[in-house]
Formats: structure tokens, sequence, C-alpha cells
């Protein structure tokens, strides 16, 4: 893992609860074609996960969103934005610069943030 993906998940783990409402306001402008877009593939990113960093609260509200059928939500995308972010950044910011121009944008913020 390079320098840089290492750092961002020091990073995710330890965001305040202000960096996380950022995060998620960040999250909530993107259009609803980017957040069906990306629901998917941040899920699929969560479940591939080796590790249990996502066996806490944001975990079973990932899980409760899928059963409920509301992972292609606004509140959706936040949970699953920072789900992801925390078990595999490089393949969350890898997915973001290869999707819609608003996604990009906000690679570019997310990378601001942190």
């Amino acid at each position: 893992m390079s320098i840089e993906i290492t750092k961002m998940v020091e990073k995710m783990a330890s965001l305040s609860d202000e960096q996380i409402k950022e995060l998620y306001s960040l999250a909530s402008e993107v259009s609803l074609d980017t957040i069906e877009e990306l629901c998917p593939a941040l899920l699929q990113i969560c479940l591939n996960s080796k590790s249990d960093t996502l066996k806490d609260e944001l975990g079973r509200v990932i899980f409760h969103l899928q059963k409920n059928e509301r992972l292609n939500t606004r509140i959706g995308l936040e949970k699953l934005l920072h789900g992801a972010l925390k078990v595999n950044p490089k393949e969350v910011f890898k997915l973001l610069e290869s999707s819609e121009p608003d996604a990009k944008e906000l690679s570019k913020r997310i990378k601001q943030l942190l």
C-alpha cells in the first residue's frame, strides 16, 4: 500500500464528527444519476473488505439500508462512501475519478477534506 493511501486510511479512522458531517454534505451534492451509478460499486467495495472495519454502527446502518432497499439514496451514498473510504480509499478514488463529472469533483473535495 502506498504511503498516500496509508495516510488516507489513518485519516479516515480518526475523522471527527464535524469532518464526517462535511463528508456527508459533499456526498449530498451529487446528482441522482451519479448516486445510482456509485452506490452499487461502493457497496461492492464495502463487501469485498477482508477486515472488520465495518463491524460497527456504520456497518449496521449500511446493512439496514440494504435490507430495506434504500442504498440508492442520498443517505445510502453518504454511508456507503464513508464505509468504502474506511476500507479501501484507493478503490473509492479510482471509482470516483472514472465516473460522472460531479463524482470527479466529489473526489477532489474529499481529498481536500482529508
